[in-house]
């Protein structure tokens, strides 16, 4: 079985090394910075986790809730004579939980398809993309070809069984339905849509993660991110990629695989990520905040203790007598 896909190996984000991917099938490309290490752990024992930094493991990510088009002012901006921002010669690439893809809003009025490409991590029996190892690719043509036929999903078998990635695609480039009241930020936008494999299920074990609770992994999001962008460098056309996913694992300076990644393609011209900003802004998960009720302390003797008490404060600290 490939690796990528078993779950007697962990799947470890590693710094690249000159050599280290020639004819070794136990490293898998990444992007130009980070490889993954498939490291085999056939026990699943968590005692050996100590052999691997835990920055190593992949953050595991979740759904983030649908926006909503009218409370964000996007339509009297797309609506301004002067700007037609309707998305024209534009790819969006949605990295999700795939896309209905026989669905009317994703259709030009020729009942032909606005989506280039379907890559489905989740099938493995066709040819996976060129520079890929696993899942299925899909391409405009073999689409169109479905929709013709009286039986698409005979034909090209991937499908939304979520509909959360039906859903953010709509919303960024759905067509317009009048009789809904409904269009898309971008309806005249073309579509690359990549379908996430579930994390593995060794990787929940490792976070403690029920088995059934729905997540994806991160190197899976690279990699997504990797196809629809050199997808979209081949074409030589402007791309925005979606991200509808958010983690509160590891730090939040920007610091980890996708972040890194994702800044430096945000550098090159004519490319634009947009990631979920996330769904817990009111649920005190930050590490700074302000404190609404009187801290516990458990001290002996006359210590001194640095408390840090917001991040308004300036990132100052007082010291406090604890008695």
């Amino acid at each position: 079985m490939n690796k990528i896909l078993d779950e007697n190996y962990y799947d470890l984000i590693v710094n690249n090394r000159k050599g280290i991917l020639e004819n070794n099938d136990t490293f898998t490309a990444l992007n130009e910075r980070h490889c993954i290490l498939h490291a085999e752990v056939p026990d699943m024992d968590l005692c050996n986790l100590g052999l691997y930094p835990y920055y190593r493991f992949p953050t595991l990510y979740t759904l983030a809730s649908e926006l909503s088009i009218s409370r964000s002012g996007i339509t009297r901006i797309q609506s301004n004579p002067l700007l037609s921002l309707y998305g024209r010669g534009v790819i969006v690439g949605v990295i999700d939980t795939g896309i209905d893809y026989c669905h009317p809003a994703f259709k030009f009025s020729g009942n032909t398809t606005r989506i280039l490409s379907i890559w489905d991590q989740t099938i493995q029996t066709e040819k996976p993309p060129e520079g890929f190892t696993f899942g299925s690719e899909y391409n405009r043509e073999i689409i169109n070809f479905a929709l013709e036929s009286g039986d698409p999903l005979s034909i090209v078998p991937t499908n939304d069984e979520n509909g959360h990635g039906t859903a953010i695609a709509s919303i960024i480039a759905g067509g317009p339905d009048a009789s809904q009241s409904f269009s898309g930020v971008v309806p005249e936008a073309q579509l690359i849509v990549v379908k996430l494999k579930e994390a593995k299920q060794n990787l929940k074990k490792i976070f403690c993660v029920n088995e059934d609770a729905l997540c994806y992994q991160e190197t899976d999001i690279i990699l997504g991110i990797r196809y629809v962008f050199s997808f979209a460098r081949r074409l030589g056309r402007p791309l925005v990629i979606c991200l509808a996913i958010s983690s509160s694992m590891t730090g939040h300076e920007a610091l980890g695989a996708t972040s890194s990644y994702i800044n430096n393609l945000c550098q090159l011209p004519q490319v634009n990520v947009t990631v979920a900003a996330g769904n817990e802004g009111n649920r005190r998960g930050h590490y700074y905040g302000n404190i609404s009720t009187s801290p516990f302390s458990n001290a002996v003797g006359g210590l001194q203790r640095t408390v840090l008490r917001s991040k308004t404060d300036a990132m100052r600290s007082e010291r406090t007598n604890l008695l």
